[in-house]
């Protein structure tokens, strides 16, 4: 299992990498969303988010196993969790809820939000809700 533990690294780099593809792809569906765009109707549009986001998670998991540390058992790490299914709901909420685009702009603006705090949980490992 050593083995395991010495890929931590490399995992890390991988789940940030994604992080950043998963933002940044959000956030350019989103402009597409606010521009009328038919490229949001692509089918590659459509698919390449759940896709990104599966080797998300996964990378996540991974990183949760090497570091020993798993939510329901760590804090920071069950905060970060809770923060991740806002994200996901105001990502719904932005994509899929037919409103105006003054409320998708407040849903995205809080799903960024949401992502800034996973970030700083992530790097300070000290939670708020649960601390």
């Amino acid at each position: 299992m050593e083995w395991f533990y010495s890929l931590y690294p490399g995992l890390k780099h991988l789940h940030m990498t994604l992080i950043a593809a998963s933002v940044g792809f959000f956030i350019l569906r989103f402009v597409w969303l606010m521009a009328e765009s038919p490229l949001l109707g692509r089918k590659w549009a459509r698919i390449a988010p759940h896709a990104l986001d599966t080797f998300l998670l996964l990378s996540g998991v991974l990183l949760c196993v090497a570091i020993a540390q798993y939510p329901g058992t760590s804090a920071w790490l069950t905060e970060k969790m809770i923060a991740l299914v806002a994200y996901i709901l105001l990502g719904v909420i932005t994509f899929k809820l037919q409103r105006g685009k003054l409320f998708r702009t407040f849903a995205f603006l809080g799903a960024l939000g949401w992502v800034y705090y996973m970030a700083r949980l992530a790097m300070t490992k000290t939670p708020i809700l649960l601390g």
